[in-house]
């Protein structure tokens, strides 16, 4: 069916991909802070201080003095424009199809009425089609390890976490070729139903007419006319072949193993902890853009559409532990500053073909602060960013506001809820909800949800604690 390549590569753009939404927030896919809206610099435990806060491992529970979590992993979907429900929309029209079987229809019979029908669909296609266009959607997974050995003056965590978010968008850029196929469609349409009588047949005047056709630069564009022997006036036009539409594919990559410290300083009441955790960034960028037309997406994450880097960095963090259940924590994450550039061959461009810079994305500072409350029975817990995280694309710039609650039920079970607010972005903001269950204080199972009209996330995580 002709339709099919739109189909892959419109469900691509949904699912995995451009020149869309991409930026580096300050989150994590740890499910017991996703479900409490996203806080966890002052109320994370030892599994994860390393990617909230390191000075966390000498403010953890007394009781605890080794932690594993493995695995811990998280998908995150976001679409602003309402993308999925216009996709389904527009596969359900069958418009591509429709235009394609009413131009092999008329080929095979050439009427006015026939003729008629193309322009009409055309008309539509090209209506339809513009629903799609520039409608960004992104779509993110992450995974992590953790080994954590917290203690009173001195933690350590080993961490493994590894990120990726895929952005697409289709950049719709056929709409005057399809103004033009319509125009030229109704054009013929005129002329056959007034001088051949509704069907192109042989007579004086509609040999004549078809004649004046032949000099309407619209008309040679996109049909072949014969007035040679028996007239015939054919369209060349294919939706295969004749639309110029693109999917445009971004995405990040970003791998990190570091080795989270912390020690405490003072004593008592005056006691603080500070942490900091040297790590090791691998990022791969991909910019790949292709017509709607091909299916072949293979060559997305290819050595042409791929700019890679590696480089060191670390985070550094504070947390206070106070004697009435107050908890208080700073962090700046990713202290040195990097700029990565996208880059691709030219659109077109043979393989092998030399790259050029097409973009770039930035990892900044991160500075954060938090501040948790904790009985027997509950926590409550804020964090706030103090920076604000760029866009690498479409969307727009994030600062977050962090609110969650805790009830636990005799440490065996635990119910979350939250709420994450973009200060920049109302859109982004959502709700959350999610559960531990830790039978005999060992063996824990979280699980957190995040949804919104526009978003929706969940993430998990098993661990072990002694």
């Amino acid at each position: 069916m002709v339709q099919k390549p739109w189909k892959i590569f419109v469900t691509t753009a949904l699912l995995a991909s451009s020149s869309a939404a991409l930026s580096l927030p300050f989150n994590s896919f740890d499910p017991r802070s996703m479900a409490m809206g996203g806080a966890g610099v002052a109320v994370g435990d030892a599994g994860m201080a390393p990617f909230f806060n390191p000075a966390l491992l000498t403010v953890t529970r007394e009781e605890d003095d080794f932690s594993l979590d493995l695995p811990i992993i998280g998908v995150r979907a976001y679409d602003p424009s309402d993308f999925a429900n216009s996709l389904d929309n527009f596969q359900n029209g069958n418009y591509v199809d429709t235009l394609q079987t009413s131009i092999d229809t008329f080929n095979s019979a050439q009427t006015t009425a026939n003729l008629t029908v193309v322009a009409n669909n055309t008309s539509t296609l090209s209506t339809q089609f513009a629903t799609l266009s520039d409608k960004p959607i992104q779509a993110e997974l992450g995974a992590g390890l953790v080994v954590g050995i917290p203690g009173k003056s001195f933690g350590g965590a080993f961490y493994a976490n590894g990120w990726a978010a895929v952005g697409g968008v289709i950049k719709y850029r056929d709409n005057q070729t399809l103004q033009d196929f319509a125009t030229a469609s109704s054009t013929i349409a005129t002329a056959v139903n007034t001088d051949c009588g509704g069907t192109v047949n042989n007579s004086p005047a509609c040999v004549s007419a078809l004649n004046t056709l032949t000099t309407d630069p619209l008309v040679q564009q996109y049909f072949v006319v014969n007035t040679a022997g028996t007239p015939t006036v054919t369209s060349n036009f294919n939706t295969n072949t004749s639309l110029q539409s693109t999917v445009n594919i971004r995405g990040v990559g970003l791998a990190e193993a570091g080795l989270a410290l912390s020690h405490e300083f003072g004593t008592g009441d005056a006691a603080w902890g500070l942490g900091i955790t040297p790590k090791i960034v691998k990022v791969n960028l991909y910019d790949y853009t292709a017509s709607v037309n091909s299916s072949d997406t293979g060559n997305a994450t290819g050595s042409d559409y791929t700019a890679k880097y590696s480089h060191v960095n670390f985070d550094l963090g504070l947390a206070k532990k106070y004697a009435n259940g107050w908890r208080a924590g700073f962090v700046v994450k990713n202290i040195i500053p990097h700029t990565y550039d996208f880059k691709s061959i030219a659109p077109g461009a043979a393989s092998g073909s030399a790259q050029v810079t097409t973009g770039e994305i930035k990892l900044k500072p991160q500075a954060r602060i938090g501040a948790s409350h904790s009985t027997s029975w509950s926590t409550v817990a804020m964090d706030l960013d103090l920076t604000t995280n760029d866009p690498a694309g479409l969307e727009n710039q994030s600062q977050y506001l962090a609110l969650g609650a805790e009830l636990n039920a005799w440490d065996w079970a635990q119910l979350r809820l939250g709420y994450r607010a973009n200060l920049k972005d109302s859109t982004r903001n959502v709700p959350s909800i999610g559960l531990g269950l830790a039978p005999f204080g060992v063996l824990h199972l979280d699980v957190g949800v995040a949804k919104s009209a526009n978003e929706i996330g969940a993430s998990a995580r098993l661990a072990f604690t002694f």
